[in-house]
C-alpha cells in the first residue's frame, strides 16, 4: 500500500487578533512561512476570534512545541513589565523549536506610546528585546529574572513621515536617535532558539 504524500500542518497563531486576524497570504508575504491554518486568539468574541482566551490568564490552551509561528499586532503594549515576561515565555514555550514571531507595537519615542490610556507601562523600545536573549541575561547578570525564554530578533520601522524611509541609514538612525515621533511602530522578528 502507498503513502500518499500529505502536506505537513503548518499552524499560525494571531495572539490578540480582534477584528484583524490576517489570512494565510499575510504570513506567506511577510514572514516567509505559509500555514495550513490561522488561529485568532482574543477576549473578546467577535469575527475572525477562534478561541476566546484572556491572554494575561496563563497557560495559553496550546500544547507546548506546537506552533509554528506567532503573529501579534498591538497586544504587547496592553501588558506591563511583568506580564510581558509571562507573554514571552508563554510564546517561547508553545512556539515549535526554530519557530517564528513578529510583534508590532507602538515605539517608545512615539506618542503611539501613550495616547491610549489602555497602554501600560513601560514603552518598549530596542533595548527592551535584549531581555529575551538568555545569553544576554546571562552576560549581564540577570538570570535571576523569573525569565526562561530564548529569541533571537531583528527590528524594523514604520515611519511616522514615510519620506523617512527614503532617506539614507545614517540619516534614519539620527533621526531615530535624536527626535520624537519619527518612528511610529515597530515591528520586530523573532525565533525560538
Amino acid at each position: 500500500m502507498e503513502q500518499e504524500n500529505q502536506q505537513p500542518v503548518v499552524i499560525a497563531v494571531d495572539l490578540g487578533c480582534g477584528q484583524n486576524k490576517p489570512p494565510i497570504e499575510f504570513f506567506t508575504n511577510n514572514m516567509q512561512i505559509t500555514p495550513t491554518q490561522v488561529i485568532g486568539v482574543d477576549f473578546a468574541n467577535c469575527e475572525g476570534v477562534d478561541i476566546i482566551h484572556d491572554l494575561t490568564i496563563f497557560p495559553y490552551p496550546f500544547e507546548d512545541n506546537s506552533i509554528d509561528v506567532i503573529h501579534s499586532s498591538h497586544f504587547v503594549e496592553h501588558l506591563d513589565g511583568i506580564e510581558r515576561m509571562k507573554f514571552m515565555d508563554e510564546c517561547y514555550r508553545i512556539l515549535k523549536p526554530g519557530g517564528k514571531m513578529r510583534l508590532l507595537h507602538p515605539y517608545y519615542k512615539s506618542v503611539r506610546a501613550v495616547q491610549d490610556p489602555t497602554h501600560k507601562w513601560p514603552p518598549i523600545s530596542e533595548n527592551s528585546y535584549f531581555y529575551w536573549d538568555r545569553s544576554w541575561r546571562e552576560l549581564n547578570k540577570l538570570d535571576h529574572y523569573p525569565i526562561k525564554c530564548d529569541f533571537e530578533f531583528g527590528i524594523y520601522y514604520t515611519w511616522q513621515d514615510p519620506t523617512i524611509a527614503n532617506k539614507n541609514e545614517e540619516t534614519r538612525n539620527f533621526y531615530i536617535d535624536k527626535y520624537w515621533n519619527i518612528v511610529a511602530d515597530m515591528v520586530v522578528d523573532l525565533k525560538k532558539r
